[in-house]
């Protein structure tokens, strides 16, 4: 995210604020509890990547990355599937708890048509087999959007 100047020219977002306002979307979007992210630091970097990581910075060895990514923050939020995978047992609305059939289906990485949804709107929501969160999706209406990295896919036959 960045801001214009007065003069139309854009600058640097506050990283603090930044950090604020994905806080408060994961908050109220997915209802993580507000203690949840109290001992990890929140860390800004290249392109709204937004880190989370050890509240005390390291300063030997050098640092390439200060923890896992667990949004984005360019143009709008979006929470990473690290983020669903590691505190998705945490989350309390926004997700979809789907069949055996459609995770198999999810974890290939391909979008799905979904019926009647319980506990999401539209927007990003955790995807969830069983008590075992998945990862990310995006959904609008009944279509679900696959948010899976492609790092992260998987063909399976069986779960």
């Amino acid at each position: 995210m960045s801001y214009d100047d007065d003069y139309g020219n854009p600058e640097p977002a506050d990283p603090k604020k930044i950090q604020s306002e994905v806080l408060a979307y994961l908050y109220s979007r997915f209802g993580f509890d507000q203690k949840l992210f109290d001992n990890f630091g929140l860390y800004l970097g290249s392109k709204g990547k937004i880190y989370l990581g050890p509240k005390q910075l390291i300063k030997e060895p050098k640092i390439v990355t200060l923890g896992i990514m667990i949004a984005r923050a360019d143009g709008g939020i979006k929470p990473t599937t690290n983020l669903f995978q590691i505190f998705g047992k945490q989350i309390t609305k926004n997700y979809i708890k789907i069949s055996k059939e459609q995770a198999i289906v999810y974890v290939k990485g391909e979008d799905m048509n979904l019926g009647d949804i319980q506990n999401a709107s539209d927007g990003y929501v955790l995807i969830k087999y069983g008590d075992i969160p998945l990862g990310c999706g995006f959904l609008k209406g009944h279509a679900l959007k696959n948010m899976m990295p492609k790092a992260k896919r998987i063909g399976l036959k069986y779960i």
